[in-house]
């Protein structure tokens, strides 16, 4: 890879990163790897680069998404970064600056989508697992916690809860309609 080639891959990330705040790194990596622009290699150069270079932060944490087991790194352009890209996004072609404003307008759809249903798992002192399960779907917050007996269940309810929040919530809100 070029170094011109380089330059261009940190400059679509940092667009990206701009443009999709707390977007998290599979999901950035999905979409620069989409776009055939970048392949796995050069993503992660462009990548490790800019965050030793500080021009993007990293925040590392459990989303609750279940888009990664664990923890996910979520990213931020710092100032740094945001002067770089200030004074060269003029300089990018309208075709370029076409697909990078679509891929940042889906990144945040997917953020949204992804950040609406949320669940958690934390063990507690009678040896038992307390989940949380959130929800914002359709502009209504829904959350309960209640406790289970083992990690297992507990990762199968937050899989189930992550695939159907949205019935979930109808069913339970009909149950008590019916009451």
């Amino acid at each position: 890879m070029s170094n011109s080639e380089v330059s261009d891959g940190k400059i679509h990330i940092l667009y990206l990163v701009k443009n999709a705040p707390g977007v998290s790194y599979n999901m950035l990596m999905n979409k620069c790897l989409e776009s055939l622009y970048l392949d796995f290699f050069n993503f992660s150069r462009c990548y490790d680069e800019l965050i030793k270079g500080n021009l993007i932060s990293k925040e590392i944490s459990d989303t609750g998404t279940g888009e990664v087991i664990g923890s996910n790194e979520l990213l931020k352009i710092t100032r740094g970064g945001l002067a770089i890209l200030e004074d060269v996004e003029g300089t990018l072609n309208l075709q370029t600056l076409g697909y990078l404003k679509k891929a940042s307008d889906e990144l945040n759809i997917l953020l949204n989508e992804t950040n609406a249903v949320k669940a958690f798992s934390e063990p507690t002192d009678d040896k038992k697992f307390l989940v949380t399960l959130t929800s914002t779907l359709k502009g209504e917050e829904f959350s309960a916690s209640f406790k289970v007996d083992s990690s297992e269940k507990a990762e199968s309810i937050m899989q189930a809860w992550r695939k159907s929040a949205s019935k979930c919530i109808d069913t339970f809100v009909a149950d008590l309609l019916k009451m």
